[in-house]
């Protein structure tokens, strides 16, 4: 299933990873683990964020992907399931609605 994740990084925790090296490690392992199928970094709500969609095969893979954000950089983290627009219209077909 294609889940988009939010990503957080309060500014004090962030700033600490940042100058050990960690923040870097930590998103380089996560792209290695769960190869997004795109990934963003910006800024929301005055924290550093990082916008990634992935496919995840089982929601048993969210605990690997989020602890390492958690545990290292006192990340908040939302997931919501996505589409791309070839899955919207396929959906709006089955719906009756295309």
């Amino acid at each position: 299933m294609r889940m988009m994740l939010r990503i957080q990084i309060p500014v004090e925790s962030g700033n600490e990873a940042l100058k050990s090296g960690q923040l870097g490690a930590v998103v380089r392992a996560f792209v290695e683990r769960a190869k997004p199928e795109c990934i963003y970094f910006t800024l929301a709500d005055g924290w550093r964020t990082v916008v990634a969609v992935i496919d995840m095969q089982s929601s048993s893979e969210l605990p690997g992907i989020g602890e390492p954000f958690f545990r290292e950089l006192d990340a908040s983290i939302e997931a919501a399931p996505c589409m791309n627009s070839e899955e919207l219209m396929a959906g709006l077909q089955a719906a009756g609605l295309a």
